[in-house]
């Protein structure tokens, strides 16, 4: 099936490990039939998380795309790593969507990675959502997660969905319609009684919110009353401009919301800047290596990319033709023949690193690099087995170009090989995969601090502070004595 760019909903999952991303990435998938069974992180089976290490620790470890169609729309969700460790991967991921949504369990509240992912995306200045998930689990709160988001964010908070009071389903605020869900299915039901005054409350402040243009604020204030289709427009014109912050909600492991929340970003969700008309460029924000081959995942930034296509790598100053093309979800993979501007494919068998630029060799262009933060977490690494230090370098050569986040070092001085990331979760799963892929082990010391002085004597001196000038005075003895270890 082939969209054009105003169909494209690029957005990615970000917040703290353990909030729901992955789970509302598998609901998706079953919701919109593109699997007929729902896995799960702790099964180890889920479409995301498919990695051997991913399953081992039951974490998200690099960003999964997950392709899904819905009312017309293909919404290409990237599932981010929750663990700081794997940050590179959030930053990456954030340069190629439009939206970002943010996860906050209603047991558990804002958390320090919803904190940090609000931080990425205004310093980015990319539109934010939050995800309340786990709605129904015991402790939850949903009004309470709520108010913490108003007092810390302000009066751009918008609810656009509510729990239903039994839990049985949520509410679309905008359309005043229950989904309720039964056995996994959902179907839209009208608002229950229980709930039809804090609806008639909450969709009040809503269209208050939504009059974010001139027009809608006149209507809204001479009639108190916005359209549906007026709430609309406002919150996506709201949403792009960063003054709304649409809250959706749900519990993905029971399938409640889902629906709902695939229509909410089908309809606020800004599509991406259209350049269709311009030459073809395109950037590389996310490179698999797996034993059927090497992908690159390329967000179409203008023109369009087809099979056979040739385009200029600015960074390596070579030409490539492209073979086949491929929408990629989880880790299977469709042949497709192009991707419109704005949409997202899977290119194989290119050299092409995270980060680069791509484009038509007779309109070259560069793209901002991808900028990450500086490595605060450094170990020697060896082999366990002597004389296989060539590869070990030329593994994390090969890592290094699906994670730019991290460093290699040969430090002359200390004579040793020092990996440097943002944690230590980080450099463990890069030893595992080194392990896995090219067949070496490896051990982790502590790096060798480079001394370039030291002291060669023992020396001692003395100073005393007396100062008298009314009332008790000052005075103060002090000896200082520096020898070597």
């Amino acid at each position: 099936m082939s969209y054009e760019t105003k169909n494209i909903r690029n957005i990615c999952f970000m917040g703290h490990g353990n909030s729901g991303k992955t789970s509302l990435a598998e609901s998706m998938l079953f919701t919109t039939g593109a699997i007929d069974r729902m896995g799960k992180v702790t099964d180890g089976n889920t479409v995301c998380d498919y990695d051997a290490e991913e399953i081992k620790r039951q974490i998200t470890i690099a960003t999964s795309v997950a392709p899904v169609n819905f009312g017309g729309c293909k919404i290409n969700v990237l599932d981010c790593p929750g663990y700081f460790d794997f940050v590179g991967d959030v930053l990456a991921a954030i340069r190629v969507v439009e939206t970002g949504i943010i996860f906050c369990s209603a047991k558990d509240g804002i958390t320090v990675g919803a904190e940090r992912s609000w931080k990425y995306l205004k310093a980015a200045g990319v539109p934010a959502m939050f995800y309340i998930s786990k709605i129904d689990e015991e402790h939850g709160d949903f009004y309470a997660v709520l108010s913490a988001l108003k007092e810390k964010y302000g009066a751009a908070i918008c609810p656009v969905m509510i729990p239903m009071s039994d839990g049985a389903g949520v509410i679309d605020l905008v359309h005043s319609t229950a989904y309720q869900t039964k056995g996994g299915k959902t179907a839209k039901v009208a608002i229950p009684a229980a709930d039809a005054d804090k609806v008639e409350e909450m969709r009040m402040e809503l269209m208050e919110a939504a009059a974010v243009t001139e027009e809608l604020m006149e209507k809204f204030l001479d009639t108190m009353e916005l359209t549906d289709d007026e709430i609309v427009v406002g919150l996506k014109a709201g949403l792009a401009e960063r003054s709304v912050v649409p809250v959706v909600c749900g519990a993905a492991m029971a399938n409640v919301g889902t629906e709902a929340v695939l229509q909410a970003i089908c309809d606020y969700v800004p599509a991406p800047e259209d350049k269709s008309a311009e030459p073809v460029c395109g950037f590389v924000f996310k490179t698999v290596s797996d034993q059927f081959g090497k992908y690159s995942f390329v967000k179409v930034v203008s023109g369009k990319i087809t099979a056979d296509l040739s385009l200029r790598n600015v960074r390596a100053s070579s030409t490539d033709k492209l073979g086949r093309l491929y929408t990629i979800c989880g880790k299977k993979t469709t042949e497709v023949k192009e991707a419109c501007c704005g949409d997202i494919v899977a290119v194989g068998k290119m050299e092409w690193k995270t980060g680069d630029t791509v484009c038509d060799p007779k309109n070259e262009v560069e793209l901002p690099a991808l900028e990450m933060p500086d490595p605060c977490y450094s170990m020697a690494i060896s082999p366990k087995t002597k004389g296989q230090d060539d590869k070990v370098a030329g593994g994390l050569a090969r890592l290094n170009e699906e994670d730019v986040s991290f460093t290699l070092v040969n430090n002359a001085e200390t004579h040793q090989m020092v990996i440097s990331g943002a944690g230590d979760i980080q450099v463990d799963v890069l030893c595992a995969k080194l392990k896995s892929r090219f067949g070496v082990e490896t051990e982790l010391k502590p790096a060798r601090v480079a001394y370039r002085e030291k002291i060669k004597g023992k020396v001692e001196a003395h100073g005393r502070h007396k100062k008298q000038s009314g009332g008790s005075g000052q005075f103060g003895d002090v000896w200082i004595r520096f020898e070597p270890q």
